[in-house]
C-alpha cells in the first residue's frame, strides 16, 4: 500500500487514540478494511521494533498496542496484527512484573545506596508508565512519594552546584566533563519524575550546553576526515554519538551526515591506493547511512576497477586469479570473476572456464552440507553465508534457494528480539 496512506492511517489512529478511526477517514481513501488493517499493522510493526525493541521505551507500549487493536477492528482475521498484539501485551506484562518485583525488593532493604535508590524509583516509574492504574502501581507510588521528592531535590542541587563551578576560564575539556556530569544527574532526576518543573528546566538548559559540545565535535570529525585521519575521526564520532544519546538523539541527522562524509572520504582514500576491497567496505558503510548519488557512483567505479584488476592484462592472468580464488574456497569472488571472463572468452578459453566451473560445482556439496548443519543448529547467519555461496554458483542446486530464504526469515525473526 502507498506509504502516504499508511502514514495518514497512523496519524489518524494516534489522534483517535482508542476510538475508531471514523468512517469519513475510511471513505477518503476508498479502500476496504483489509487494506486499512494491513497499513496500520505495518506502522505498528515499525513502532514495535523501534520504540520497544530498539529503544526499550516501555512508556510507548500502550501507544504501540493501539496500532494492532485498530488493525484488528478493521480486519479481525489479520493474523499478523493478532500476533504482534500478543507480543506487545507480553512485553508490557513481563516488564511490569519485573519492575514491581525489583521495586519491592529494593523497598524492603533497610538501607540503600544512591544507585539502589535510583534503581528502585526508576522501577516504580517504569511500572507506572506500563500500567498506571494497577493496584501495585498505586501502592508503590504512595510508598515512595517522599523518596522521589528527596531524590529529585538532591540530584538537582548537585547538578546546579556543578554548573555554578564552571567559569569562563575553565578549560574546554573541564567544562565538557562538568556539563556531562551535571546532565547525567538531572537526567536521573527526570527519569524518576519526568514532569517535575525544576527538573525539566534544568534538563533543557544542560541539553543546550551539551548541544554546543556536539556541534564542536562534529566540526572536529570533518577536519580530521579532510586531513586523512580516518580512525581518529571515527573515534571522535563515536564520542559524539554517545553524547547525542544523552540528549535524546537530537543530532541524528547531523551525525549521519558527518558519518556519511567520513566513510565516503575514507573510501576515496582507499580507491586512490587501489585498495579495492577496503574501498568497497567503506563505501558500503556510507551507503548504509545514505543512498547518496556520489556514494553510488563511487561504488560502481570501485567495482569496475576491481573487476578490471581481477581480469588482469590478459585472459591467462585472469585465469590465474580465478584459480587462486577457487583454491582458497572464495567461490563468491570466483563466480564473479568467471562471469566477467566469460563475457569475452573465445572457444578454447571457454573450455578452460568450463573446467573451472565444474570444479566449483563439485565443491558445492560440502558447502551445502555445512549450510544445512548450520541451519539445523539454528546458526542462521552461518547458514545464510553458505547457501548464498551455493546459490551464487548454481541457483538450482538442491534445496539451497529454499533453505536460504528460510534461514534469512528465521534470522530476521531473531533480530526482532
Amino acid at each position: 500500500m502507498n506509504r502516504v496512506i499508511t502514514a495518514a492511517l497512523a496519524a489518524a489512529l494516534l489522534s483517535a487514540s482508542c476510538a475508531s478511526l471514523g468512517d469519513p477517514f475510511l471513505l477518503a481513501f476508498d479502500v476496504d478494511g483489509s487494506y486499512q488493517s494491513e497499513a496500520v499493522t505495518a506502522e505498528g510493526v515499525d513502532a514495535y521494533r523501534d520504540r520497544l525493541l530498539s529503544r526499550g521505551d516501555v512508556s510507548a507500549a500502550a501507544d504501540v498496542q493501539r496500532y494492532f487493536e485498530a488493525a484488528l477492528r478493521y480486519d479481525p482475521t489479520n493474523a499478523e496484527a493478532a500476533r504482534y498484539l500478543a507480543l506487545v501485551e507480553d512485553y508490557r506484562a513481563s516488564r511490569y512484573s519485573a519492575s514491581v518485583k525489583k521495586a519491592d525488593s529494593l523497598l524492603k532493604k533497610p538501607t540503600r545506596s544512591a544507585d539502589e535508590e535510583y534503581e528502585m524509583l526508576v522501577a516504580v516509574r517504569r511500572a507506572a508508565d506500563i500500567y498506571p492504574r494497577d493496584d501495585d502501581t498505586s501502592r508503590l507510588l504512595r510508598s515512595t512519594a517522599d523518596n522521589r521528592k528527596s531524590y529529585v531535590s538532591a540530584r538537582l542541587s548537585e547538578a546546579e552546584a556543578i554548573r555554578a563551578s564552571i567559569g569562563p576560564e575553565s578549560k574546554e575539556s573541564v567544562r565538557e566533563r562538568a556539563y556531562i556530569r551535571a546532565f547525567n544527574l538531572v537526567a536521573r532526576a527526570t527519569d524518576v519524575e519526568p514532569r517535575d518543573v525544576e527538573g525539566t528546566k534544568a534538563y533543557r538548559a544542560l541539553r543546550s550546553d551539551i548541544a554546543a559540545i556536539v556541534r564542536n565535535r562534529l566540526s572536529d570529525v570533518e577536519e580530521l576526515s579532510a586531513a586523512g585521519s580516518f580512525d581518529e575521526a571515527r573515534t571522535v564520532l563515536s564520542l559524539v554519538k554517545e553524547l547525542d544519546s544523552k540528549i535524546g538523539r537530537a543530532f541524528d541527522s547531523e551525525i549521519a551526515k558527518a558519518e556519511y562524509g567520513l566513510y565516503l572520504a575514507w573510501a576515496r582514500y582507499h580507491e586512490s591506493r587501489k585498495e579495492w576491497s577496503k574501498a568497497d567496505a567503506r563505501v558500503k558503510a556510507a551507503l548504509a547511512i545514505d543512498k547518496g548519488s556520489d556514494a553510488i557512483a563511487l561504488q560502481k567505479r570501485i567495482g569496475a576497477a576491481a573487476e578490471a584488476e581481477e581480469r588482469g592484462a590478459s585472459f591467462e592472468a585472469g585465469l590465474r586469479n580465478l584459480d587462486a580464488y577457487i583454491s582458497k574456497g572464495s567461490l563468491l569472488k570466483a563466480q564473479r570473476l568467471l562471469a566477467s571472463l566469460s563475457r569475452s572468452a573465445t572457444g578454447s578459453q571457454r573450455a578452460a572456464l568450463d573446467t573451472r566451473r565444474r570444479k566449483m560445482l563439485d565443491s558445492l556439496s560440502d558447502i551445502y552440507a555445512t549450510g544445512v548443519a548450520a541451519y539445523r543448529a539454528e546458526r542462521f547467519i552461518d547458514a545464510v553465508a553458505s547457501f548464498e555461496t551455493v546459490v551464487s554458483v548454481d541457483s538450482s542446486y538442491g534445496d539451497a534457494a529454499e533453505y536460504l530464504e528460510k534461514a534469512r526469515a528465521k534470522q530476521r525473526l531473531l533480530d526482532q528480539y
